[in-house]
C-alpha cells in the first residue's frame, strides 16, 4: 500500500450469512457465536459448558439443559468497478485515484473481519486483468494497488459489468458498485437488477469541478470523456445555471432508481472518508 496505512470500513449487512467458515458476522446456522439460538438438551448438545441452571431447574421432568449459539460466519465482498474513460476525469481530485483508495480500504477491511475480498472491473468489456477472485487475501490490497496504479480507464461505457455479475456467487454477497454513474439510465437500472439477489452498496464518485465550479462568465472548452468530443461554450450565468438543474435532475434521477431497486447510494463528493462509509452502514442498521 505504497508505506501507507489503510483506514478500516466497519460494513454491515442486513441478512445472515449462510456459510459455515467463522467470521465476523450473524449467521444462520448454530456454533461458538454469542447471539443465543434456542435451548436444548443436553443430549441433543453435550456442552456443559453452556448449562442453563435455570431451565434445567424449571424442567418437571428433571433435565438438563444448554444454550445453543448462533456461529457468526464469513461473508463475501466485492467490488463491481467502473474503469471507463469518465472515471479519468481529474478536477479537485483524480476519480480513479478514489476508486483505488475505496478499493484497497475495502480490501483491506475485508482481510482484517475474515471476509474473503474480490474485485471485477470492467468497462465495455470485463477486465481480465484487474479481475481478483473471493478470497482471504491478506496481500490483496497491495495487489490491487499496484495493478489499478498502472491501469488508465478508457471505453465508451460500463456495460461489461453485467459480464462481472455472471461471475459473482449464487449465495448473497455484499456488493460495492464503484461508479460516477454517467450512464444512461436505462444502464442503470439493468445493472441494479442483474445484482438484485446482492446486497449492494452504490458508491457514487463525483467532483465539484464539474459543476459547482464552473465560473459564471468566461470560454471554456468542454470535453466528453466516453466519446473523446470537444467544444467551446461561452459560459454565462443562465448556462451555468441550467448546468445545476442538469445535476440536480441526475442526482434525483440517480436516488429515484436506487430506491426502485432498494437501494440507498453513497456519494463520495471531492473525497473519500472511511468513517462517512462506516456511519452509512450503521445508519443503516
Amino acid at each position: 500500500m505504497s508505506g501507507k496505512s489503510v483506514d478500516l470500513v466497519d460494513y454491515r449487512v442486513q441478512f445472515k450469512p449462510g456459510g459455515v467458515l467463522p467470521g465476523s458476522h450473524r449467521g444462520a446456522h448454530a456454533g461458538s457465536g454469542h447471539e443465543l439460538r434456542a435451548l436444548v438438551p443436553l443430549n441433543d448438545h453435550p456442552d456443559p459448558r453452556r448449562l442453563d441452571l435455570r431451565a434445567s431447574l424449571r424442567d418437571p421432568y428433571q433435565r438438563l439443559w444448554v444454550r445453543d449459539f448462533k456461529q457468526n460466519s464469513a461473508l463475501k465482498v466485492f467490488v463491481l468497478a467502473d474503469v471507463s474513460a469518465s472515471m479519468a476525469y481529474h478536477g479537485r481530485r483524480d476519480k480513479f485515484e478514489l476508486l483505488r483508495r475505496i478499493t484497497m480500504a475495502l480490501a483491506h477491511s475485508a482481510w482484517r473481519s475474515g471476509d474473503r475480498f474480490g474485485l471485477y472491473a470492467a468497462d465495455e468489456q470485463l477486465r481480465r486483468e484487474l479481475s481478483l477472485p473471493a478470497r482471504i487475501n491478506k496481500g490483496a490490497a497491495q495487489w490491487l494497488d499496484r495493478r489499478l496504479s498502472g491501469f488508465t480507464p478508457s471505453g465508451r461505457s460500463a456495460l461489461g459489468l453485467l459480464q462481472a455479475v455472471a461471475q459473482l456467487p449464487g449465495k448473497r454477497a455484499l456488493v460495492f458498485l464503484i461508479s460516477d454513474f454517467g450512464w444512461p439510465e436505462d444502464d442503470t437500472r439493468r445493472i441494479l437488477r442483474a445484482l438484485a439477489h446482492h446486497e449492494v452498496v452504490p458508491i457514487v464518485l463525483w467532483d465539484a469541478a464539474e459543476d459547482r465550479d464552473i465560473p459564471r462568465w468566461g470560454i471554456a472548452r468542454l470535453r466528453d470523456s466516453e466519446t473523446g468530443r470537444s467544444r467551446f461554450v461561452w459560459l454565462r450565468p443562465k448556462w451555468r445555471e441550467r448546468l445545476l438543474v442538469a445535476y440536480a435532475t441526475r442526482r434525483e434521477a440517480l436516488m429515484r432508481l436506487c430506491r426502485e431497486a432498494g437501494r440507498r447510494p453513497f456519494f463520495v463528493l471531492d473525497d473519500f472518508e472511511p468513517a462517512q462509509l462506516t456511519r452509512y452502514f450503521l445508519e443503516a442498521a
